[in-house]
């Protein structure tokens, strides 16, 4: 199963966005976490102009992305 963490904030449309995004993704090959950026502090340093962001181990997606994008990140 791919574990995915995706770095959101409440206030953000494109986070949302995102999270529909990875709810249309094959859930038997997908677990998911939200996180909200604000919970640690590194995540606000390196990432608050950027989100929403998908990190699996030491990789990351930033957005803008796709369900394609999604999958071939899903399959590094």
């Amino acid at each position: 199963m791919k574990k995915l963490l995706l770095i959101s904030s409440s206030d953000c449309s494109l986070c949302r966005e995102a999270y529909s995004l990875l709810c249309q993704i094959d859930s038997d090959n997908l677990d998911f976490e939200e996180i909200d950026i604000y919970t640690k502090r590194n995540y606000v340093d390196k990432y608050w102009d950027k989100i929403p962001v998908l990190l699996k181990g030491e990789s990351e997606l930033l957005w803008p992305f796709d369900k394609n994008d999604i999958s071939n990140f899903l399959n590094l």
